[in-house]
């Protein structure tokens, strides 16, 4: 399973063009996109440009006015080659733990990959004063379950990869450097987390 993971592409059209060239080439299964579209258009032309059999997106904090937009939820989740994903978008609501944890309280968390807008606290949310805003729910969420991986954006300058135990943390941030991230899986196993430079 090959999954490509977008996140803060802030409408840039340039981007968007190397991100479905780079969709096609490679073939994926999976496209999840982790919010800051900023734009209907740009959001459009990603949805309808992508060919990938199961494509996810969740709004980040800067997408004014798109809550419903087609395509666009705040939270998901699906099944896909033995793995349950649980996409959570920006627009946070009350009980928010437990609003995850509900959505795969039936699969063995060493099957699940989370992708959020924003990062857990204390991995990849390093600002650049070094204060730490990632949300605490999240983390809590992986040291208690301990999920195959768990996806984020938001924070450009903490882009990359940590482990928490036995999670893969990503920070996918897009910039002039960064396309995006790709994730192979195999038999329930990550096999691959490769930065796609631009």
């Amino acid at each position: 399973m090959k999954i490509f993971v977008l996140s803060d592409p802030h409408a840039n059209m340039r981007l968007l063009r190397e991100v479905l060239d780079e969709v096609e080439r490679e073939q994926y299964d999976i496209f999840l996109g982790l919010g800051d579209f900023m734009s209907k258009r740009f959001f459009s032309k990603l949805v309808t440009g992508l060919d990938v059999e199961k494509k996810s997106f969740i709004p980040g904090n800067r997408d004014y006015g798109m809550k419903k937009l087609p395509y666009l939820k705040n939270i998901d989740s699906f099944d896909y080659g033995g793995i349950r994903f649980v996409m959570v978008g920006s627009h946070h609501f009350p009980d928010l733990k437990n609003k995850v944890l509900e959505r795969f309280e039936d699969v063995d968390p060493s099957r699940v990959i989370i992708g959020s807008h924003e990062p857990p606290h204390r991995t990849r949310d390093e600002i650049h004063s070094g204060a730490r805003i990632g949300v605490h729910e999240f983390r809590e969420i992986i040291e208690e379950k301990q999920p195959i991986a768990w996806l984020c954006g938001h924070i450009h300058e903490s882009e990359g990869v940590s482990t928490v135990g036995r999670t893969k943390v990503v920070n996918a941030s897009a910039s002039k450097d960064v396309l995006g991230y790709r994730i192979v899986v195999e038999d329930g196993e990550i096999k691959e987390i490769k930065r796609l430079e631009r």
